[in-house]
């Protein structure tokens, strides 16, 4: 099978993660942070064109791309939802659908590599989706534990590790997605 959209589609994920990356540095300068958010808006149209365009090929990254929606509108239910139990059960059902965009990006990425014998980059993509599994994981736990008296403690020494841990991550993935987009 030709996978024709399959690689131009990741090259656009790829180039809207780093479009994404530099937006959320800009975003903390003042007056160019509204630059930045006008900025990190077109990598997300452009990532979601990417991600439908590589779906035309690859069955897993069609799920991803609804996935992606669905998480889209998780976003804009947690502007109303509040910071309260509401919150947290949408911050995680967000987690949960953002875990699932990346495991089905790089599981059916991994998939069609390993088809074309590319199993040094295969192993790349499922290493980011399982260290990413554990990153939304521990994160889903602390979200849920800091809501509890005397639990909450324990959440401080995971407050450092996961964002370090999902910063790797998603260097992981931006490097998979480069190295995807050439080799499809």
């Amino acid at each position: 099978m030709q996978y024709t959209n399959a690689g131009p589609g990741l090259k656009k994920m790829f180039i809207a993660q780093i479009g994404s990356v530099i937006c959320s540095v800009l975003l903390i300068i003042p007056l160019i942070n509204l630059i930045a958010m006008a900025g990190a808006l077109v990598f997300l149209i452009i990532s979601l064109i990417g991600l439908y365009q590589a779906g035309k090929d690859i069955g897993g990254c069609q799920k991803a791309f609804q996935f992606t929606i669905a998480q889209l509108v998780l976003s804009v239910i947690s502007n109303f939802a509040g910071s309260g139990f509401m919150g947290t059960l949408v911050s995680v059902a967000y987690s949960v659908t953002g875990f699932l965009v990346t495991y089905f990006v790089c599981s059916s990425v991994a998939e069609v590599l390993r088809m074309r014998s590319h199993d040094d980059i295969a192993s790349r993509g499922e290493l980011v989706w399982k260290l990413n599994l554990v990153c939304y994981a521990v994160n889903i736990i602390v979200s849920v534990l800091s809501h509890i008296p005397l639990l909450n403690i324990l959440t401080g020494p995971a407050g450092i590790i996961v964002p370090v841990a999902s910063l790797i991550a998603g260097i992981l993935f931006i490097t998979f997605l480069y190295r995807s987009s050439e080799a499809l």
